[in-house]
């Protein structure tokens, strides 16, 4: 009983030092970028939204998911814009709930080139429900990490982002206020306690450039950095082909996951675009699961009297 207890505060003393990081990492982030980086918000005179599922690590039980809806539109004169954002990422018995408004104004340098400043500000919540995990138990073990706790923390985002004809970079940052939330309450040795988890700041650098190869064909390269303290730098680089700007094919390498992800993507009608990823995963968890897979679904229509046929860069894929 006293080296159960006593492997069991071990446990718990380092749970009090971990900080904890969400982001389920998107293959699709290039068509994605709102939910990195408010200032992307508005950056075409299109009402956009966006719904994307990822299921990750196929066959390991409890594996993260994410679901996640953002819509974002400019304002007639172009230079605001607002948007919304709704996330839902589940890792094992936690549950991250997300939920930010976006203001984005734009700094115009031209035609087509411009800087975009955006803030983003809502709720993060986080639920962990111990019901979801079975313990072996004796009556006279310590009874900790029962239930569902449940906390609710406001956060806020920052970001720019600087686009030209053929080119974009952005910056931005995440979780400015560090929210704190419990993760297990209860008793050690007959004192009530509580065990918290933190989010720390994640900083994210975004970047891509379309090469015109014929009148139909671009090719897209794109990369994403993401770090955050105590955790390595997690690097994505990747390329689409596209075909008149309809038809979507690539690939990414991301070093945190030492995966590969096949992308396609594909505008099934005017304004509805669909997307499908699969990952291969090269590191030491290959052997117990079967990839990633992830879903995107995005629509998006002209504003202020926009010609509908116009053809645009849109989301950058």
């Amino acid at each position: 009983m006293m080296k159960k207890s006593v492997i069991l505060i071990t446990f718990l003393v380092l749970a009090v030092a971990v900080r904890g990081q969400t982001g389920t990492p998107l293959a699709q982030y290039a068509g994605n970028q709102l939910i990195y980086n408010p200032g992307f918000a508005g950056a075409y005179d299109l009402f956009s939204a966006n719904l994307s599922v990822r299921h990750q690590w196929i066959n390991i039980p409890n594996s993260p998911k994410l679901i996640s809806f953002n819509a974002h539109a400019p304002f007639e004169n172009q230079r605001n814009a607002l948007g919304f954002i709704f996330q839902r990422e589940v890792w094992g018995p936690q549950f991250v709930h997300t939920t930010n408004l976006t203001y984005a104004h734009k700094i115009m340098f031209g035609q087509g080139t411009f800087l975009s400043l955006g803030v983003q500000a809502g709720l993060f919540n986080s639920v962990t429900d111990w019901n979801m995990l079975d313990f072996v138990q004796d009556p006279e073990d310590i009874g900790f990490g029962e239930g569902r706790q449940v906390t609710n923390r406001f956060d806020m985002n920052l970001g720019a982002y600087f686009q030209s004809e053929d080119f974009y970079l952005g910056f931005s940052v995440r979780h400015l206020t560090n929210p704190r939330f419990d993760v297990m309450r209860g008793q050690i040795n007959g004192r009530d306690t509580t065990v918290h988890s933190q989010m720390r700041r994640q900083f994210f650098v975004m970047g891509g450039y379309n090469f015109s190869l014929t009148q139909d064909l671009d090719l897209r390269p794109h990369f994403f950095v993401r770090y955050m303290e105590t955790v390595p730098v997690s690097l994505s680089v990747g390329a689409n082909l596209v075909y008149d700007n309809r038809f979507f094919a690539g690939a990414n390498f991301m070093s945190g996951q030492r995966a590969v992800s096949l992308v396609f993507m594909a505008e099934i009608m005017q304004g509805l675009r669909v997307g499908y990823s699969f990952d291969m995963n090269f590191g030491i968890i290959r052997p117990f699961q079967r990839g990633s897979h992830e879903f995107s679904v995005n629509y998006f229509i002209p504003l202020w009297n926009r010609d509908n046929n116009i053809q645009i860069r849109r989301n950058w894929q």
